[in-house]
């Protein structure tokens, strides 16, 4: 089972947290809060990519890694705003189809775990007769609304009010996904047609979007 792991890095800065994906957190390199959990305790044949549009941002990396990074070259449209996270795998995939199975790893799931991402990959990869994707999700109760209309109960009927306790959704944590190469080639996406929605803990699932995160997350590394 042949597995690629693609990291996406902009080699330009960030417009909300300039220089996001070098600057120092807590101690290193931004970026390097999530590498060092894939690079230092996931399989070696595991293949680990940076994906960028400018060699430079493979160049940050590559001595404090040596020898278990990869680089693919991204074309300039996929460095633009316009591009979303099924652009950027599916140019991978169609440039990498040697692989089984594609793994999306984002560096601003800052608090990621290794151990999560391998037990994540490794449950889909152990159930392909059921699933052809898999990504992260949490657990949430409550009702939500979404383009003005209720999501999980209905208000206009006196039973449309389950339980509160019953009243659950999943939120993707757009840390980590993983799909096969067939299912990447056939849909263009990230997510296949029979997805393995992968429970984890909140506490693992924080993302960096903004200075407001940025700075949050300097308290949750450097808290005791």
């Amino acid at each position: 089972m042949k597995i690629a792991i693609q990291i996406p890095i902009k080699a330009r800065s960030s417009t909300r947290v300039p220089n996001k994906n070098f600057r120092d957190l807590a101690g290193k390199p931004f970026s390097c809060w999530l590498l060092d959990e894939l690079i230092l305790n996931c399989p070696e044949e595991w293949d680990i990519y940076i994906d960028s549009e400018d060699v430079s941002a493979y160049d940050q990396f590559k001595d404090r890694y040596p020898g278990r990074l990869k680089f693919h070259q991204r074309s300039e449209w996929f460095a633009s705003d316009a591009a979303n996270g099924n652009h950027l795998l599916s140019q991978f995939t169609t440039s990498h189809p040697e692989y089984d199975v594609f793994v999306q790893v984002f560096v601003t799931a800052i608090t990621l775990t290794a151990e999560i991402i391998k037990e994540s990959v490794e449950a889909f990869i152990s159930s392909l007769d059921q699933y052809d994707s898999m990504f992260l999700v949490t657990e949430k109760t409550g009702w939500f609304w979404f383009q003005g209309k209720p999501m999980n109960y209905d208000p206009s009927r006196p039973d449309g009010l389950p339980r509160s306790q019953d009243a659950l959704v999943f939120e993707e944590t757009t840390g980590l996904y993983a799909i096969t190469c067939d299912a990447a080639m056939r849909t263009g996406c990230r997510i296949g047609q029979k997805p393995l929605m992968y429970k984890i803990p909140h506490k693992y699932a924080y993302d960096v979007d903004t200075m407001e995160d940025f700075t949050e997350a300097q308290r949750l590394l450097t808290s005791p």
